[in-house]
């Protein structure tokens, strides 16, 4: 009696993955993504990231504007959220049943997100319960490619005197989390905007009792749910855009 054959897993391109993952992030605001932003953020050069560029121009994932950069079509966003969907279930895989550290869980799902398939990503997401946000409060696409709509907003948009509950923290740096971290800026931290200073200046912030002083892009990267108090006068919090491609 003959062996079942194996079923072949067919593994992705880890390369388009990082650049889709990429172009998602940068793109993220609007604005079609610069190449020379684009290779900085994969670590390439400007011309490798040229090249890769055309060739997922070929395969109608990206739309590339003379002069302006390169935007991902709809076939392109729906690859790149499938990319982020895998890379963040892999990263609350890692840390809660694996015991992984957050700092290092970035990094390791860059590694691994290329090689799975859609069964195994299945039967992750079954095991980790549907969740629908990963370690760092960042909200997990659904399966059909799409934001969950998100009720919170950056810090700094919010009026001085708003204060609410951290969300998540928008950021892919391993230096910048645990920064945020060592000084108690995490999810479910209760913060309070002091004030922003004008003319990019640094940005005040009260956690535990202390205020901390932070450079505008990082502060740039903490989110404030709608679940915490607010300022009487101020907005309601309602974000589904700009910042979700953070991973």
């Amino acid at each position: 009696m003959a062996k079942p054959r194996a079923r072949r897993v067919r593994k992705r391109s880890t390369s388009v993955d990082l650049y889709l993952h990429a172009l998602l992030k940068l793109t993220d605001h609007g604005q079609p993504a610069d190449t020379g932003d684009l290779a900085a953020n994969v670590g390439v050069s400007a011309a490798a990231a040229s090249q890769m560029l055309k060739r997922l121009a070929e395969k109608d994932l990206v739309r590339l504007e003379p002069y302006r950069g390169a935007e991902l079509t709809t076939e392109g966003l729906h690859a790149a959220l499938r990319v982020i969907r895998r890379h963040r279930l892999l990263e609350l895989f890692l840390h809660r049943i694996m015991g992984f550290e957050l700092q290092g869980l970035h990094l390791r799902a860059l590694g691994l997100q290329s090689a799975i398939d859609e069964e195994f990503e299945e039967r992750m997401d079954a095991m980790l319960g549907r969740p629908e946000i990963d370690p760092h409060g960042q909200p997990i696409p659904a399966r059909n490619a799409t934001w969950p709509k998100l009720g919170d907003a950056p810090l700094v948009e919010l009026p001085a005197g708003t204060s609410g509950q951290v969300s998540r923290i928008a950021t892919e740096s391993t230096e910048e989390i645990q920064y945020l971290h060592g000084l108690g800026v995490r999810p479910g931290a209760a913060v309070l905007l002091e004030g922003v200073s004008p003319f990019d200046g640094p940005v005040s912030v009260r956690v535990k009792g202390n205020v901390l002083h932070l450079g505008r892009r990082l502060a740039q990267a903490i989110y404030v749910s709608e679940e915490g108090k607010r300022k009487q006068s101020g907005p309601k919090l309602v974000h589904s855009g700009p910042g979700t491609a953070q991973s």
